[in-house]
């Protein structure tokens, strides 16, 4: 009991004075690369359009897992049908899809400690133009929406291709999202079935464009549960990019009822999974989004860079390093049950390295000294 109290106290002073930058998380954050980024957006782009059922569309999910296929990861491509109901858009023009074949491509990271949790990243690879008629979706470039979120995806994907983490990583790049979440929808709904632990999902979607007024604003969204998880992601920006979460009305993180039901994060969210959208600002100019006038022009590289930099960061947060991580529990936080847990492994006679976060063989006060460098976080 007296080691118990006396850690509490330690971990009271401790964290007080904590400090917010970690140095192998900046040495991480420093390997995205602009370069990489514009160059997968230019190859995206070129495949003309990614409407659902083109040649075009099929031919970009090959590239994507061979793209990620390349960094080492094993790739399954996961196949469900579309039966998207006629819908008439406010151009005028209607679209409806009946009993067609489409797939989710799926990158996997195991991770070591906690395999069975993990955490998804996404961005769907489809896109659209609703100024065209669905005969004429030749044309349906999708710079912004979403070639940005991709490139973000296969950068952060590139860089983790060497760093060993706690918790299972899936890089998911969602099919059909346009005419209605299909298949982060399908992926959702498996993933409730089969029991699936989601510590949380992250949906990189038009990232591209900066605000008039915020230049370097961006938008996370979620609803009232997950907050906590949004701010993470809003702090990781602060620390580690030049871009800044901003909801519009003085704070950080966009909150709404239901989830602004807008991209494939909120599939995760009907299925009671915590979930962030992260969008460009929510006051960006937007009147290209789902038209053929998506073109490069409204990439802007160096913003998503930096987008793609605050992510990156918070993915390493909810997924930690080995030997770095104090989230014993896997849920994506360091909190006061991981605090329990560490408070059992501190100088027992039996080792676990697990709680051995300095590697030196022994669970010590120094080992305390990083959990409590952690806590909170």
């Amino acid at each position: 009991m007296r080691v118990f109290v006396y850690l509490i106290l330690c971990l009271m002073c401790v964290v007080a004075a904590e400090g917010a930058v970690d140095d192998d998380v900046l040495a991480l954050v420093q390997q995205i690369k602009s370069e990489t980024i514009d160059a997968d957006v230019q190859r995206i782009v070129a495949f003309e359009t990614r409407f659902m059922g083109s040649d075009s569309n099929a031919a970009a999910s090959v590239w994507l897992g061979e793209r990620l296929a390349s960094f080492g990861y094993p790739v399954h491509f996961d196949t469900f049908e579309v039966n998207a109901p006629r819908r008439t858009y406010f151009t005028g023009h209607s679209f409806e899809v009946r009993g067609l074949k489409q797939w989710n491509v799926i990158a996997t990271k195991r991770g070591s400690l906690f395999p069975h949790k993990k955490v998804v990243l996404g961005a769907h690879y489809d896109s659209i133009s609703l100024d065209r008629a669905q005969s004429e979706q030749d044309v349906a470039p999708g710079g912004d929406d979403n070639a940005s979120g991709m490139s973000a995806l296969l950068e952060i994907a590139r860089v983790m291709q060497n760093v060993d983490v706690d918790v299972t990583i899936e890089f998911v790049l969602w099919g059909a999202e346009e005419l209605g979440l299909i298949g982060s929808d399908h992926y959702a709904k498996q993933a409730r079935v089969n029991g699936d632990e989601i510590v949380v999902m992250l949906q990189l979607d038009a990232i591209g464009t900066r605000s008039p007024i915020f230049a370097n604003g961006f938008t996370i969204d979620t609803i009232n549960p997950y907050i906590t998880q949004g701010e993470v992601l809003a702090q990781t920006a602060l620390d580690y990019s030049d871009v800044e979460a901003l909801n519009g009305v003085g704070g950080q993180v966009f909150v709404s009822p239901q989830g602004c039901r807008c991209s494939d994060h909120q599939s995760f969210i009907n299925q009671g999974y915590p979930a962030l959208g992260i969008f460009q600002y929510i006051d960006s100019p937007a009147s290209h989004l789902n038209m053929s006038g998506d073109t490069l022009d409204h990439v802007d590289v160096t913003f998503v860079t930096g987008v793609t930099q605050a992510t990156l960061a918070a993915l390493l947060q909810f997924t930690g390093f080995p030997g770095k991580t104090a989230d014993f529990d896997g849920d994506g936080r360091v909190a006061f049950t991981d605090f329990l847990l560490f408070a059992q492994a501190f100088g027992a006679d039996i080792f676990d390295a697990r709680f051995d976060l300095d590697r030196d063989g022994a669970v010590a006060f120094a080992d305390f000294l990083a959990f409590a460098n952690a806590f909170g976080k």
